[in-house]
């Protein structure tokens, strides 16, 4: 199946192509990222990771409720009928 030409036209102006070639003098230290997207990137981890911390703490929090709901609503359930009234 062909794509049309205005997903190809939108594709190709969302990821220009890579035009950097490595020639011999170059520094090849000048080819990779500054220390400071390394900062950056590390932070952003550092932070997803303290906010899916606090979730994953909520979320134990309530399975713990919820699981302390189902036993006392299996107790009830389990009673003979003539207790429950």
């Amino acid at each position: 199946m062909e794509t049309s030409k205005l997903v190809q036209k939108s594709k190709s102006e969302h990821y220009p192509k890579m035009r950097h070639s490595i020639k011999a003098e170059d520094d090849l230290i000048d080819l990779f990222p500054q220390p400071r997207y390394f900062q950056v990137h590390f932070q952003h981890v550092h932070e997803n990771a303290h906010d899916l911390r606090g979730e994953l703490a909520q979320l134990k929090d309530y399975v713990t409720k919820v699981d302390e709901k189902l036993e006392r609503l299996m107790a009830l359930l389990s009673r003979a009928p003539e207790q429950v009234l």
